[in-house]
């Protein structure tokens, strides 16, 4: 049976808990009212009047109650009423529907969300504490005083940072939330947390997560060089080709490198410039934005293959994301990589094309200043970034002259 009671207590504490009163930024109560008419179409019809009758049943209690006041003019069968905002009222009604007020749930919000003070996410969940504590709203990140909504996203980024290897999108979300599918509706949310608290050269949802191995795809690793490998019983020979090879990620643990003529490993950020670079006796395997686990494996075969005998370039934007990728490949790779035309000379000859810092962009370059104080430094003074397609390719780049 239709609990017409409990519907209206329902719309009016929904009512409170948006309204400015509610959440604490106004120090009066709004009115709040509520036509019976609209919600309940044939209350007060000639044909209805069981239905009539029980609902003004309902109502004159909770006006005897001191829930709700009749507005001016109403009369039987056409009542607007109006909703008594007093804290006892909300107190009780809270009570009545055992319903959390809303006071309840920000602190279990809170308390919930202090669980994981020490993540890698801290910014992140300072300003949804901020957020929370101001009644402000939450979204593209979170829902509104949602502690189910919280605790998966919380176990998303947890389950991101701790994925040491590659891994598929629906076996992920198994892996953290016990079903193939239900990653799905928190992609997004995911994707602005990554975006705006930890690097805002990502571009979509797929970025992301491939951030930290989690794939809707194979991946594959692209070369160029002379090398020849062998994957089983199959003999590659890169000086056959002419042009550069795509390597599956499965074929990875098969490989084997025969040789690599070679006196330098530079790893390329950009596709265009991957394509564009060609520079004498030089291997180069494009990393595609940020480098995920197959080219991290890839770049350590070449690197116990080749060891110390040759350098080690990265080629990338000279921004807070290709610093950042330029970080990460030494400390996931252990391998010794120098950067390539990642300079001030760069951003003096580029200047035109060099874009404005955002105000993350500085946060971020200043994780990274101690290792690259004279680019960094010069980076935030003249408020510069450049984006590594725009360097050309110059002709004593082919003799072997480079500008580190």
């Amino acid at each position: 049976m239709k609990s017409y009671r409990k519907e209206i207590l329902e719309y009016f504490i929904k009512s409170y808990e948006n309204s400015a009163y509610g959440n604490g930024l106004s120090s009066s109560p709004r009115r709040i009212t509520f036509n019976l008419n609209k919600k309940y179409p044939n209350y007060g019809g000639s044909r209805f009047y069981e239905l009539t009758e029980e609902i003004e049943k309902v109502v004159f209690q909770l006006y005897e109650e001191g829930f709700v006041e009749f507005s001016n003019k109403s009369i039987y069968g056409k009542r607007v009423l109006e909703f008594v905002n007093n804290e006892e009222n909300i107190e009780k009604i809270y009570h009545e529907l055992q319903r959390k007020s809303l006071k309840e749930k920000k602190e279990k919000y809170l308390l919930y969300l202090e669980k994981y003070d020490d993540s890698f996410f801290t910014e992140f969940q300072n300003v949804i504490k901020k957020k929370v504590q101001n009644n402000k709203g939450l979204s593209p990140y979170l829902k509104t005083n949602d502690v189910e909504d919280l605790e998966n996203v919380m176990k998303i980024l947890q389950g991101m940072i701790n994925q040491e290897e590659e891994i598929s999108f629906r076996k992920f979300s198994e892996k953290v939330l016990g079903d193939t599918k239900k990653l799905e509706k928190y992609k997004n949310k995911i994707y602005h947390i990554i975006k705006d608290f930890y690097d805002d050269s990502i571009e979509n949802v797929d970025d992301a997560f491939e951030l930290f191995y989690i794939r809707k795809n194979p991946a594959y690793v692209y070369l160029k060089g002379n090398a020849i490998f062998q994957i089983n019983n199959q003999v590659i020979d890169l000086n056959e080709m002419n042009h550069y090879f795509v390597l599956p990620s499965i074929c990875i643990k098969d490989l084997k490198i025969k040789d690599i003529e070679a006196k330098q490993v530079m790893t390329i950020e950009n596709l265009t410039s991957f394509h564009d670079v060609s520079l004498k006796d030089t291997f180069s395997v494009f990393t595609n934005g940020f480098h995920n686990h197959a080219i991290e494996e890839f770049l350590k075969c070449l690197y116990d293959f080749l060891g110390e005998r040759v350098s080690y370039l990265h080629f990338g934007d000279i921004d807070a994301g290709g610093f950042h990728i330029y970080e990460s490949l030494i400390k996931k790779t252990k391998i010794p990589f120098q950067t390539y035309k990642m300079n001030v000379d760069m951003l003096k000859k580029y200047k035109a094309y060099t874009k404005p810092l955002t105000e993350n962009d500085r946060k971020r370059l200043l994780l990274f200043e101690k290792r690259h104080q004279e680019v960094i430094g010069y980076m935030l003074k003249h408020n510069v970034k450049l984006e590594q397609e725009i360097i050309g390719e110059e002709d004593d780049e082919r003799k072997n002259t480079y500008t580190y």
